[in-house]
């Protein structure tokens, strides 16, 4: 299927008319809610969020163990850091991911960048099927979307800055539900 073709063929109209498109991407499939069991950014209550990134959509689709955001804009476009090797890879190759899209925008606010969020449920379409997301990863990149600093281009200091500082952050109580992935992914790499 064509990613700009929906899922829904009936939910077509819908997405042409939410300006500007809104993206929440999940490993989940099926799915007719976005619930609003996040934190919020702003405020620290539950909140649904979207992007009008869908790069950032598709990085988000990802296990909740897996849990490792190391991406952000500058000057207009995202730069993702792998902070590992083959980080990349390892996180999304050969893996599937949906991207939703909401039925409506009316709870949905701006609040910051390219991030919106709802204090309440949303109700959303399947807008597209990601069968392999690191290779859509990759087609995002080839156009100029994101920029991907592979951790061999990274400077090795700045590399050993980071893995020591999950080392020494690994018991954090935010990491909890992703601690067993840290500690896989970064032990190999600490002094």
């Amino acid at each position: 299927m064509d990613k700009n073709s929906p899922i829904c063929p009936e939910c077509a109209d819908l997405s042409n008319e939410l300006e500007p498109t809104l993206y929440h991407g999940s490993i989940l499939g099926g799915l007719d809610t976005i619930l609003a069991n996040a934190k919020s950014h702003t405020d620290g209550g539950r909140v649904a969020y979207f992007t009008t990134d869908r790069v950032y959509a598709l990085v988000c689709c990802r296990s909740r163990e897996e849990n490792f955001v190391t991406m952000g804009p500058r000057n207009g476009v995202q730069h993702y850091f792998e902070r590992f090797p083959e980080q990349l890879k390892v996180m999304y190759s050969g893996k599937e991911g949906f991207i939703y899209t909401p039925i409506t925008a009316e709870t949905l606010k701006n609040t910051r960048g390219n991030s919106w969020e709802s204090p309440l449920d949303v109700p959303v379409f399947l807008l597209e099927h990601v069968m392999d997301v690191y290779v859509e990863i990759l087609k995002e990149e080839a156009e100029g979307r994101v920029i991907i600093h592979r951790y061999n281009e990274i400077d090795r200091a700045e590399q050993k800055e980071h893995a020591n500082y999950i080392r020494d952050h690994l018991n954090d109580p935010d990491d909890a539900e992703y601690r067993e992935f840290l500690y896989k992914h970064f032990s190999p790499l600490w002094d």
